[in-house]
């Protein structure tokens, strides 16, 4: 019994910190950027969103509609409808403060993103440890930018150091939950993993398109701005496709 639970605990451990890992690093990056300056912030606030369009577009969706086209579908179409109740949400609670409200759905919107993710692992690890060692590594890596995309619009609406770092650790939970419920589901079906990743992909899609790049425009149009997404969206492609 002790074996079996050292067994499950050790992906979900493993997947838990490899999320905090990557969310908390990027969070901290954000927090040392401080409040840079609206040309600069709108050139920052670009880039991170053509990060997560790429992340969208080229890792989440596609994976969702391999494993299930109708699954993958329902699932973005869900995570467009709760980031829409969520924008009114925040819209009542947070008012008219935009960075603060961006900030705040993008942290919404990695967390969906990392239960998937967390599967990945746990479902990787059940098929073989170190397979679910590297996909832990590499989620890592890939969490990075997106804790600078959560951190960089909250300090600029004025919030603290630590609740924006405590933010950053809370979005990257959900990787250790769905890691433990892969490894003990022993691979979840992949319907429900194509569900969870059109959620996550069609939540950031949403976040990017409703919030963060309206945002970024609000601040500075130059065309130094504008490049920036289109290098975001072309970085984040390159990346993803070295993580497959």
């Amino acid at each position: 019994m002790d074996g079996f639970a050292g067994l499950v605990g050790h992906p979900a451990l493993w997947g838990g910190a490899m999320g905090l890992a990557g969310a908390g690093l990027g969070g901290m990056i954000g927090v040392m950027m401080g409040k840079p300056r609206p040309r600069l912030f709108s050139c920052l606030i670009n880039a991170t969103g053509g990060l997560m369009l790429a992340v969208s577009c080229f890792d989440l969706l596609p994976q969702a509609y391999m494993l299930s086209i109708p699954w993958g579908l329902m699932g973005l179409l869900l995570g467009v409808a709760m980031m829409l109740v969520a924008d009114l949400i925040a819209h009542r609670y947070v008012g008219r403060d935009s960075m603060r409200r961006t900030g705040l759905l993008v942290a919404l919107g990695i967390a969906l993103h990392n239960l998937p993710e967390g599967l990945a692992i746990g479902s990787g690890y059940a098929e073989a440890p170190a397979l679910g060692i590297t996909l832990g590594a590499l989620i890592a890596l890939h969490d990075i930018p997106e804790g600078i995309a959560m951190a960089v619009p909250l300090r600029a609406a004025g919030m603290g150091v630590l609740p924006v770092l405590g933010m950053a650790l809370l979005s990257g939970l959900p990787t250790g939950l769905g890691a433990y419920l892969g490894l003990l589901a022993g691979g979840v079906s992949q319907q429900m993993i194509a569900l969870c990743l059109g959620l996550a992909g069609g939540a950031m899609l949403q976040i990017t398109a409703q919030e963060m790049i309206p945002s970024a425009g609000e601040l500075y149009t130059g065309w130094d701005a504008n490049l920036m997404l289109a290098l975001g969206v072309a970085a984040g492609s390159v990346v993803t496709l070295m993580l497959h």
